[in-house]
């Protein structure tokens, strides 16, 4: 049974926006494109991981939450995906690499090797998944529960992969999960199926968004490098003036009502969760401040304050 859904990440949101509000100059701009392409590139590869665990539905009591961060002690650590049996836990780790990956031992290394006879190093997913088992182990003895925890690696890509020893941790690709994960044996019940579903409640309460905001300040970015204005969602210029209360196009002709809503969320993404008078007036690009105070109650906000002081939290939720 699948407790969490996989869902798309607001990062992803806020990477586009952030690409899409840079000048077509900036240095940034390309570390951010590549930046978006990995973080979709993974993403994709966790969709098709789901995809093909949609097979894996046994008889017995269990429980799936995909895309889960907990803390422990004050560390954070995310898991790709969680499968819980009364008698273990497993934590897959998805990777999405198209190139052909060389498992080297002694040391284990990950090498991503490229047609062309480049080969860099990779961080070792297995050094990974065992520190998010040792996490998660914690996390669940301060709960009193003591439970098996396995890790294993699962590739997106049906790439080449040459493994010259065996590792302690399985690896496969993601078509292999189901059936490995049917062949593993349920040999004691530890947790029974309410026990199963109160630890999933649990995890679900615990479980923590990732929150990379804002993300000029993650990247380094002035936020005068931002370009402000409302962004006109047929011909997507940021060409869109408030008129005769409505937005308009001056690009297309397009009118709209709602689109200043959208440079808000950019605004939430890109520079901070607040927002004042006079910086809504900056981005939006209108002049009256009578205009703006109509405009920001209108939108998803809480007014805190009054006079001077006076500023509003943002409170967009896809």
């Amino acid at each position: 049974m699948i407790i969490k859904q996989r869902k798309r990440t607001s990062e992803m949101d806020g990477l586009i926006a952030l690409e899409r509000r840079l000048g077509r100059g900036n240095e940034n701009k390309q570390k951010i494109k590549e930046k978006l392409y990995n973080v979709e590139a993974g993403y994709n590869g966790e969709c098709q991981y789901d995809k093909y665990l949609k097979e894996f539905k046994p008889r017995y009591p269990h429980a799936i939450l995909h895309d889960v961060t907990l803390n422990y002690d004050g560390i954070y650590f995310q898991m790709d995906s969680l499968l819980i049996t009364s008698s273990f836990i497993v934590i897959s780790e998805v990777k999405n690499i198209a190139e052909k990956i060389v498992v080297k031992a002694k040391p284990m290394q990950f090498i991503k090797e490229y047609p062309s006879g480049q080969r860099i190093p990779l961080r070792s997913p297995i050094t990974e998944v065992e520190r998010k088992i040792h996490l998660l182990e914690n996390w669940l003895h301060a709960r009193n529960i003591k439970m098996p925890v396995r890790g294993l690696i699962a590739f997106a890509y049906n790439n080449e992969m040459q493994i010259e020893e065996t590792p302690e941790m399985d690896i496969m690709f993601t078509y292999d999960v189901p059936a490995y994960l049917r062949s593993l044996p349920i040999n004691q019940e530890i947790l029974s199926r309410q026990e199963i579903q109160k630890l999933s409640n649990e995890i679900l309460k615990n479980h923590r968004e990732f929150n990379p905001f804002p993300l000029a300040t993650k990247f380094n970015i002035h936020p005068a490098e931002i370009i402000p204005g409302v962004i006109c969602t047929e011909c997507g210029k940021f060409k869109m003036k408030w008129e005769e209360r409505k937005w308009r196009c001056f690009s297309c002709g397009y009118m709209g009502s709602e689109e200043y809503k959208a440079a808000l969320e950019d605004w939430r993404y890109l520079i901070k969760e607040t927002m004042t008078n006079k910086e809504f007036r900056y981005f939006m690009q209108i002049e009256c401040r009578h205009l703006a105070k109509y405009l920001l109650a209108k939108a998803p906000t809480k007014l805190i304050g009054h006079g001077r002081n006076a500023h509003y939290e943002l409170q967009i939720d896809k």
